[in-house]
């Protein structure tokens, strides 16, 4: 009987020890994992916020106190579209029948400031690692926002550029760029509703320009 017990302690002894040396190899590669996931989600936000700015700089060109006609106007908004939705966008479009001489310092027609991928789609991208990851729920809950933000920019834009009159074409081009703000976020808020991209950004470790 003693012997017995000693033999099932043992086989207990071995059995936990295995486990635990399980744990050891298994662990640092779990760890790299996440690691990796936590990275690619940085490296998507982080490109999501430098081509919301450069949407944003579109909309802010296109609403100033320089503008001088709806038709500049709609060549801005295209560009802030073609920013947000990048090439693979039904939205991107070489709007043939704007000139070149609004602004001589683009190669093509309208043109597209942006790296072509796309501001919306790096969020996408940025938030589905996020989840994979588990990131806290209050990040995952900003990048919702600012998905949701940028997603009803696409519509307006579009409205912009494609409506009649130049009302129509400055009240949707104002509605965008205020959706747009509000995808980027505020920097210093505490609240993923009002930080959205750069509430996600903060609570990652990296920082949203102002």
């Amino acid at each position: 009987m003693i012997e017995r017990v000693g033999r099932v302690k043992l086989g207990l002894m071995v059995g936990t020890l295995g486990i635990l040396a399980l744990g050891w190899t298994v662990s640092p590669g779990v760890a790299s994992t996440e690691k990796n996931i936590n990275e690619r989600a940085k490296v998507n936000l982080q490109k999501a916020h430098d081509q919301l700015k450069l949407a944003i700089d579109q909309t802010e060109k296109a609403l100033g106190s320089s503008r001088r006609s709806s038709g500049s106007i709609r060549v801005h908004m295209q560009r802030a579209l073609n920013i947000l939705g990048g090439k693979d966008s039904p939205e991107y479009a070489d709007s043939s029948e704007y000139t070149d001489k609004l602004h001589p310092r683009f190669n093509e027609k309208v043109g597209n400031p942006g790296d072509g991928h796309g501001a919306l789609l790096y969020m996408e991208e940025a938030y589905e690692t996020l989840k994979a990851s588990n990131a806290p729920a209050s990040v995952q809950e900003a990048m919702e926002y600012a998905i949701m933000h940028a997603s009803m920019v696409e519509e307006h834009a579009h409205e912009s550029v494609h409506g009649t009159g130049i009302r129509q074409t400055h009240e949707h081009a104002a509605h965008a760029a205020a959706l747009l703000v509000g995808a980027y976020g505020k920097a210093d808020s505490d609240s993923p509703a009002t930080g959205a991209l750069s509430y996600a950004m903060k609570q990652t470790g990296l920082k949203a320009s102002k």
